[in-house]
């Protein structure tokens, strides 16, 4: 299952294990009380677990993207 959170500041990214600063978007992996895994939004572009969409004229981010994007 995946998870789009909103950092507090005191997560860090299970990828490149840099701390996301508070209030950076990040994608936990993983099913409840399993091994998760969190990931900062560079880490997530990188592995294709995010991408670009455009949205009422605007690019915009999406942990969620649609097939073929």
């Amino acid at each position: 299952m995946r998870r789009g959170c909103i950092s507090l500041g005191e997560v860090q990214c299970d990828g490149c294990h840099r701390i996301i600063p508070y209030g950076e978007r990040y994608l936990v992996i993983g099913e409840t009380g399993e091994a998760e895994s969190r990931l900062c939004a560079e880490c997530c572009l990188k592995r294709d677990y995010a991408g670009y969409k455009v949205e009422k004229g605007e690019q915009v981010l999406t942990f969620f993207p649609e097939p073929g994007i």
